[in-house]
């Protein structure tokens, strides 16, 4: 029984390394089409990728997909590749804050800063490398969004989080602008 057992485990593991492996070299051929900006071909192989999801690449593949889409202008498309990814991307990684990130942008760009901001928040709470864009990001909607004293908190941990970055000048000048027109009556 146990060496079925462990027969079983061996055979397991070899099929998910050819998978993984054949993930690898289609994900491979997509991401050179799509350097190439030869989206909608790139856009098809991702989709085979995709079909190996036991894979790490078929999570990237869903990014790059949407990122395909994003390029082609095809908004609603790219949302839904982004859906995809953000269900199978459970855990607080940075594909997931990238995810979220780029829904965001994708929602402000269609002038839906309310949705947008609450994708910026959650991109904004997961330790990653894209932290930073996320406060921003979230400060622009609070801004688009008449609501300046939310834009005003979110430059202010930017600063208190970054206070060497190469924006800290332009951030600490938003700052004043805001304030400035609180003052004068114009903020909530």
């Amino acid at each position: 029984l146990v060496v079925v057992a462990l027969l079983g485990l061996w055979g397991w593991e070899a099929y998910r390394q050819r998978q993984n492996r054949l993930a690898a070299v289609e994900y491979s051929r997509a991401l050179d089409l799509y350097h190439g900006g030869n989206y909608l071909q790139a856009i098809e192989l991702f989709g085979k990728v995709n079909a190996y999801s036991s894979s790490p690449y078929s999570r990237l593949a869903l990014l790059y997909q949407a990122n395909s889409y994003i390029a082609l202008e095809d908004s609603k498309k790219a949302a839904g590749s982004l859906t995809d990814l953000l269900q199978r991307e459970r855990k607080e990684t940075y594909l997931r804050q990238l995810a979220l990130l780029t829904s965001g942008y994708l929602q402000e760009k269609a002038g839906n800063c309310k949705e947008a901001g609450n994708n910026f928040a959650a991109a904004e709470k997961i330790t990653g490398p894209f932290k930073d864009e996320a406060l921003l990001a979230r400060a622009r909607c609070s801004l688009q969004t008449q609501d300046p004293k939310g834009a005003l908190d979110s430059y202010r941990r930017y600063l208190t989080s970054y206070p060497g970055s190469e924006r800290a000048g332009e951030i600490s000048l938003k700052i004043q602008e805001i304030e400035a027109k609180i003052a004068a009556g114009g903020g909530k």
